[in-house]
């Protein structure tokens, strides 16, 4: 999946993409929004990679602690963003 550009897929301002790697997560957040609800809990995570892609944040996480990302964003979804998830999929 990492050779597969679904990073550059046209998404809105306010939707944080969630997609499902194996033993990863990955995260994809407009930088307002990751600055705005991620970055301050950084220094709770280990981040497997951090990356900017224009105006996008690629976070990439390990399971556990990208569920625990996931659950917090779900708790905190009144803060003006929303949340699209996907599993793993073999694109072509």
């Amino acid at each position: 999946m990492a050779d597969v550009e679904w990073y550059d897929l046209p998404l809105m301002e306010e939707e944080v993409l969630i997609l499902r790697e194996g033993s990863t997560i990955v995260f994809n957040f407009h930088s307002r929004i990751f600055n705005k609800v991620a970055a301050p809990h950084l220094k709770f995570l280990s981040p497997i990679s951090i990356e900017e892609k224009g105006d996008r944040v690629i976070l990439k996480l390990r399971a556990e602690e990208g569920e625990e990302l996931r659950a917090w964003l779900l708790l905190n979804l009144g803060k003006g963003f929303f949340l699209t998830e996907l599993e793993g999929l073999e694109l072509s």
